[in-house]
Protein backbone atom coordinates (compact mmCIF):
# COMPACT_ATOMS: atom_id res chain seq x y z
CA UNK A 1 0.00 0.00 0.00
CA UNK A 2 2.77 2.36 0.81
CA UNK A 3 4.58 1.95 -2.49
CA UNK A 4 1.52 2.44 -4.16
CA UNK A 5 1.24 5.85 -2.30
CA UNK A 6 4.70 6.82 -3.28
CA UNK A 7 4.76 5.62 -6.71
CA UNK A 8 1.12 7.79 -7.22
CA UNK A 9 3.26 10.69 -5.84
CA UNK A 10 6.46 10.54 -7.87
CA UNK A 11 3.73 9.94 -11.12
CA UNK A 12 1.76 13.46 -9.44
CA UNK A 13 5.47 15.43 -8.84
CA UNK A 14 6.37 14.01 -12.18
CA UNK A 15 2.97 15.20 -14.12
CA UNK A 16 3.75 18.46 -12.36
CA UNK A 17 7.44 19.07 -13.37
CA UNK A 18 6.49 18.45 -17.31
CA UNK A 19 3.18 20.85 -17.18
CA UNK A 20 5.75 23.69 -15.54
CA UNK A 21 8.16 23.00 -18.23
CA UNK A 22 5.37 22.70 -21.11
CA UNK A 23 3.81 26.21 -19.28
CA UNK A 24 7.60 27.65 -19.46
CA UNK A 25 8.48 26.91 -23.00
CA UNK A 26 5.34 27.53 -24.79
CA UNK A 27 5.30 31.33 -22.55
CA UNK A 28 8.32 32.10 -23.49
CA UNK A 29 8.01 31.43 -26.76
CA UNK A 30 5.24 33.93 -27.06
CA UNK A 31 6.85 36.22 -25.34
CA UNK A 32 9.56 36.18 -27.65
CA UNK A 33 7.37 36.14 -30.61
CA UNK A 34 5.78 39.68 -28.42
CA UNK A 35 9.53 41.03 -28.08
CA UNK A 36 9.52 40.57 -32.02
CA UNK A 37 6.24 42.42 -32.66
CA UNK A 38 6.70 45.43 -30.74
CA UNK A 39 10.73 45.72 -31.97
CA UNK A 40 9.07 45.31 -35.83
CA UNK A 41 6.58 48.10 -34.73
CA UNK A 42 9.03 50.35 -32.45
CA UNK A 43 10.87 51.38 -36.47
CA UNK A 44 7.46 53.36 -36.95
CA UNK A 45 6.99 54.65 -32.96
CA UNK A 46 10.77 56.17 -33.08
CA UNK A 47 10.66 58.45 -35.82
CA UNK A 48 11.10 62.05 -34.20
CA UNK A 49 9.55 65.34 -35.19
CA UNK A 50 12.52 66.97 -36.60
CA UNK A 51 13.29 70.63 -39.22
CA UNK A 52 14.88 69.74 -42.01
CA UNK A 53 16.81 72.18 -43.83
CA UNK A 54 17.13 71.01 -47.30
CA UNK A 55 19.25 72.05 -50.35
CA UNK A 56 17.27 72.73 -53.61
CA UNK A 57 17.72 69.56 -55.36
CA UNK A 58 16.04 68.00 -52.06
CA UNK A 59 13.46 71.06 -51.88
CA UNK A 60 12.15 70.01 -55.60
CA UNK A 61 11.80 66.78 -55.16
CA UNK A 62 9.62 67.25 -51.85
CA UNK A 63 7.49 69.34 -53.63
CA UNK A 64 7.06 66.98 -56.22
CA UNK A 65 5.49 64.50 -53.83
CA UNK A 66 3.16 67.25 -52.71
CA UNK A 67 4.65 68.43 -49.43
CA UNK A 68 4.61 72.10 -49.19
CA UNK A 69 8.40 73.35 -48.07
CA UNK A 70 8.69 77.06 -46.29
CA UNK A 71 10.75 79.37 -47.85
CA UNK A 72 12.65 80.99 -45.31
CA UNK A 73 16.50 83.45 -45.35
CA UNK A 74 18.47 79.69 -44.29
CA UNK A 75 16.67 77.57 -47.90
CA UNK A 76 13.67 75.86 -48.20
CA UNK A 77 12.58 73.41 -44.86
CA UNK A 78 10.17 71.13 -43.63
CA UNK A 79 9.04 69.55 -40.63
CA UNK A 80 8.34 65.95 -40.86
CA UNK A 81 8.96 62.93 -38.76
CA UNK A 82 12.71 62.27 -39.80
CA UNK A 83 15.07 58.85 -39.24
CA UNK A 84 18.57 59.56 -39.99
CA UNK A 85 20.02 56.92 -42.06
CA UNK A 86 22.47 54.75 -40.31
CA UNK A 87 26.40 54.92 -40.89
CA UNK A 88 25.90 57.03 -44.62
CA UNK A 89 23.16 55.63 -45.64
CA UNK A 90 20.13 57.71 -46.75
CA UNK A 91 17.46 59.22 -44.76
CA UNK A 92 13.93 58.61 -44.30
CA UNK A 93 10.83 60.74 -43.60
CA UNK A 94 7.25 59.54 -42.62
CA UNK A 95 4.82 61.69 -44.28
CA UNK A 96 1.38 61.74 -43.07
CA UNK A 97 -0.08 59.40 -45.49
CA UNK A 98 1.91 56.95 -44.17
CA UNK A 99 4.32 56.75 -47.20
CA UNK A 100 8.29 56.68 -46.42
CA UNK A 101 10.10 58.79 -48.63
CA UNK A 102 14.01 58.31 -49.06
CA UNK A 103 15.90 61.41 -48.96
CA UNK A 104 19.70 61.11 -50.41
CA UNK A 105 22.47 62.52 -48.15
CA UNK A 106 22.42 65.59 -50.74
CA UNK A 107 18.93 66.28 -50.43
CA UNK A 108 19.32 67.53 -46.22
CA UNK A 109 22.23 70.38 -45.86
CA UNK A 110 21.07 69.91 -41.60
CA UNK A 111 18.56 69.25 -39.25
CA UNK A 112 17.33 70.42 -36.00
CA UNK A 113 14.94 68.84 -33.18
CA UNK A 114 12.06 71.04 -32.93
CA UNK A 115 9.34 70.84 -30.26
CA UNK A 116 6.44 70.59 -32.51
CA UNK A 117 4.21 67.75 -32.47
CA UNK A 118 3.08 66.37 -35.55
CA UNK A 119 -0.07 63.60 -35.54
CA UNK A 120 0.44 60.27 -35.27
CA UNK A 121 -0.27 58.44 -38.61
CA UNK A 122 -2.87 56.08 -39.09
CA UNK A 123 0.42 53.07 -39.35
CA UNK A 124 1.57 54.83 -36.01
CA UNK A 125 -1.54 54.45 -33.90
CA UNK A 126 -1.59 51.15 -35.26
CA UNK A 127 1.94 49.93 -34.15
CA UNK A 128 0.95 52.40 -30.71
CA UNK A 129 -2.13 49.15 -30.29
CA UNK A 130 -0.08 46.49 -31.01
CA UNK A 131 3.01 47.30 -28.98
CA UNK A 132 0.86 48.25 -26.19
CA UNK A 133 -1.22 44.62 -27.04
CA UNK A 134 2.01 42.82 -27.45
CA UNK A 135 3.50 44.11 -24.10
CA UNK A 136 0.15 43.39 -22.07
CA UNK A 137 0.04 40.18 -23.37
CA UNK A 138 3.90 39.80 -22.50
CA UNK A 139 3.48 40.68 -18.97
CA UNK A 140 0.19 38.72 -18.81
CA UNK A 141 2.24 35.73 -19.35
CA UNK A 142 5.09 36.22 -17.22
CA UNK A 143 3.03 36.40 -14.55
CA UNK A 144 1.12 33.10 -15.53
CA UNK A 145 4.65 31.17 -15.54
CA UNK A 146 5.43 32.26 -12.72
CA UNK A 147 2.05 31.51 -10.43
CA UNK A 148 2.11 28.22 -11.85
CA UNK A 149 5.99 27.58 -11.56
CA UNK A 150 5.03 28.90 -7.30
CA UNK A 151 1.72 27.87 -6.59
CA UNK A 152 1.09 25.28 -4.25
CA UNK A 153 0.13 21.76 -5.14
CA UNK A 154 -3.33 20.17 -3.29
CA UNK A 155 -0.73 17.85 -1.42
CA UNK A 156 1.48 21.24 -0.02
CA UNK A 157 -1.75 22.38 1.00
CA UNK A 158 -2.83 19.93 2.68
CA UNK A 159 0.47 19.03 4.89
CA UNK A 160 0.36 23.17 5.89
CA UNK A 161 -3.10 22.34 6.63
CA UNK A 162 -2.12 19.26 9.52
Amino acid sequence: MDTEMQQQEKRNKQKKQNRIVYVALTTLFVVAVCIIVISQENGLLSMHTEKLILTQQGCNYISSLGVVPRHEKSGCSIIARYSPGFLGSDRVILLDDDRFVTLSSAAVLANVDTDVKLPATPDQRRASIITYAALAVTIMLLIAMIYDTFKPTKSDRKGSES
